[in-house]
């Protein structure tokens, strides 16, 4: 005879999953932008915060390319085509913001590009520990609710 079985746990929505990454990386720009403001002034607060915002900016904007996937047909390639346009787009507008920022005066190249990375490591690193323990929940073997063996 069969056991009753409990259901497998419901997954969270990728804006509920990418919370925890959003929100550290907002911790550790603005303690980027502290560290800068501390040892080399306003000018350097101002690239940390911008390098925040466009880290923040590039990995928020990589829930469109799903979005726009869901409405194509389920064939497979139309769906690959607009995650690799929309993803070379949105690398070629971040290349394109460094560049204009580089070249204006009032930016601190060094905190910029310090903050960047920092931000976008730690995106990275809390975003896959979120994904990993929500895959790792979801691939336990169900759990009987009740009955003796």
């Amino acid at each position: 005879m069969t056991e009753p079985v409990s259901p497998p746990p419901r997954r969270r929505s990728p804006a509920a999953a990418a919370r925890p990454a959003l929100l550290l990386t907002v911790a550790v720009g603005a303690a980027c932008a502290v560290a800068a403001a501390l040892t080399a002034g306003s000018a350097s607060l101002w690239s940390a915060v911008v390098a925040t915002v466009l880290v923040i900016a590039f990995f928020a904007s990589g829930s469109l390319p799903v979005l726009l996937a869901r409405h194509l047909p389920p064939s497979g390639l139309a769906g690959a085509g607009v995650l690799i346009v929309t993803y070379s787009l949105r690398l070629a507008l971040i290349f394109i913001a460094l560049g204009v920022l580089t070249s204006v005066d009032g930016i601190d190249e060094r905190w910029l590009g310090l903050s960047l990375m920092a931000c976008a490591l730690v995106y990275t690193l809390a975003y896959a520990v979120t994904m990993f323990r929500e895959n790792s929940r979801g691939a336990r073997p169900a759990v009987p609710t009740g009955g003796s063996e």
